[in-house]
């Protein structure tokens, strides 16, 4: 065993331990590296120590003691006059500090440069960032270490892709369920309902399949008390992370592919679809539907620069209509007054919804449920695959030209899934408004505003009234009427419903 002369050195200990369940204890490692610093009658500071967090190219999350130690080396001009105030680091072993050969570099050199000594305790060795020899046998346990870091990488990936196509669980069970494990093994075997907190899990996909958004959803869940893990108030974005969940339905998603998993789902396949599709549609992120104000928002369509629109006021103060390209403007108060109207006086869309035949014009048809689950998964396979594509990043010329090719097939196909699914059904946000018997007007009223939001966006569309389109005002000749300036775009014609657009 090397000895290293002198008694009055001071040394601290920096411990780590990559998984929390398992590999050598920091109690282990710190119960050696004292039995260390005793024998050679070193002076022991306090310890830095990061439980449970690995030190590989491929951790995700910080190393808050590592970063506090290279700060406090750093503030003084030597180890002893530094906040680190030692002279010898205590490693229980060299890949204790870092398995990133980069990192494990600067980290020499800045003890080099403060003339701190490195022990290795497994090694029973000391070793001198100064020492050319002693560097190479640093470094090479740095290379060592990465590579296996890259090893057991590899294997983990693999396994992962592995119990992910056998649809196996995997992580910690999503609220709502709870994990079965064997008793022999103690491995997870699967997931089942948790009846203590399902119920929760079911109101938020029944809400936000009525067209409630998250924003008052997240008010909703406070009033009732609902806390998550951390006995906080469920946040807007916590609950959308929640309603994205495939474990809720029985799906295992890995790398962007969906398989089917192993076990028994609490939310029903279309239920699920829907409220992701809803969630996830590339319009709501656009117009942000979740903190819907203004009901037609995402109704208006321009011409020409294709974008909807937003609401802003004119040089009078007035409330106008804008498209998000700032190509045309447009009065609000005439447009409400058009479309939406008032219970003595409906608009178009209105009239539309208090229709005798609306339930046959709207209402999904009875014997297509296999078909909706069966286009509403693919679906979701589809848009799954789409993020995998986009959030890709490709490595040579012809490898994006390959990547921009599959996003705008996927794209293709993700649009003509859409418009079937829209054929075989509609979101029981128009349903509840157009309910038989229903005062059309009062349910209008009733539902929020998120959920009108999507009535008039689905309504107002080719397949039924009509796409609206607000045309530029006419530069020369009388004043155009406001309602004169709008093109209902339709499919096919309109029966005759007693009010005309230019």
């Amino acid at each position: 065993m090397q000895l290293l002369p002198g008694r009055d050195l001071i040394a601290r200990e920096y411990r780590r331990l990559s998984d929390a369940k398992g590999g050598t204890s920091l109690d282990r490692q710190g119960a050696e590296n004292a039995a260390a610093a005793a024998e050679h009658e070193w002076k022991l500071g306090e310890p830095y120590a990061d439980d449970g967090l690995s030190a590989s190219r491929y951790a995700r999350k910080k190393r808050d003691d590592f970063e506090n130690l290279v700060d406090d080396l750093s503030s003084g001009p030597t180890g002893r006059d530094s906040r680190f105030g030692a002279d010898v680091l205590m490693l229980w072993e060299s890949s204790r500090g870092s398995r990133k050969v980069g990192e494990w570099v600067s980290f020499i050199e800045l003890l080099e440069e403060k003339g701190v000594l490195i022990w290795v305790t497994t090694h029973e060795r000391m070793y001198d960032p100064r020492n050319g020899r002693d560097r190479k046998s640093l470094l090479e346990d740095a290379v060592d270490s990465e590579y296996e870091s890259y090893k057991t990488h590899r294997r983990v990936l693999g396994t992962a892709a592995f119990e992910a196509s056998k649809g196996r669980p995997s992580g910690r069970a999503p609220i709502g369920m709870k994990a079965v494990y064997d008793e022999d093994t103690g491995k997870l075997v699967t997931w089942v309902e948790d009846s203590d907190h399902s119920g929760m899990i079911r109101f938020l996909f029944e809400q936000l399949d009525r067209g409630v958004s998250l924003s008052n959803l997240e008010r909703v869940f406070a009033e009732r008390g609902y806390k998550n893990g951390k006995g906080t108030p469920y946040s807007r974005s916590h609950l959308r992370n929640m309603a994205t969940k495939h474990a809720y339905t029985g799906l295992r998603i890995h790398r962007g592919q969906v398989h089917e998993g192993a076990w028994d789902g609490i939310i029903e396949r279309p239920l699920f679809w829907r409220v992701y599709r809803k969630l996830t549609s590339p319009q709501r992120r656009a117009t942000r539907t979740g903190r819907a104000v203004h009901v037609l928002t995402g109704a208006l369509w321009c011409p020409r620069c294709g974008q909807s629109s937003r609401v802003g006021k004119n040089k009078s103060g007035d409330p106008v209509y804008i498209c998000r390209g700032d190509c045309v403007t447009i009065q609000k108060d005439p447009v409400d007054a058009f479309i939406l109207g008032t219970r003595e006086d409906p608009g178009l869309l209105l009239q539309y919804l208090a229709r005798p035949d609306i339930h046959q014009l709207l209402a999904a048809p009875t014997d297509n449920g296999a078909e909706v689950a069966e286009v509403q998964a693919a679906l979701g396979r589809l848009r799954a695959e789409l993020d995998e594509l986009t959030g890709a990043t490709a490595k040579t010329l012809a490898e994006a030209r390959v990547f921009a090719s599959s996003i705008e097939a996927k794209e293709k196909e993700i649009a003509e899934k859409e418009e079937r699914e829209r054929e075989l059904t509609l979101p029981p946000s128009v349903l509840s408004i157009i309910e038989p018997g229903a005062d059309v007007w009062q349910s209008w009223q009733a539902a929020p505003v998120s959920a009108r939001r999507e009535v008039a966006s689905i309504v107002l569309s080719p397949r039924y009234l009509g796409k609206v389109l607000v045309h530029p005002a006419a530069r020369t000749g009388p004043l155009q009427e406001v309602t004169g300036r709008l093109e209902f775009r339709t499919e096919r014609p309109r029966a005759d419903d007693g009010r005309s657009s230019a």
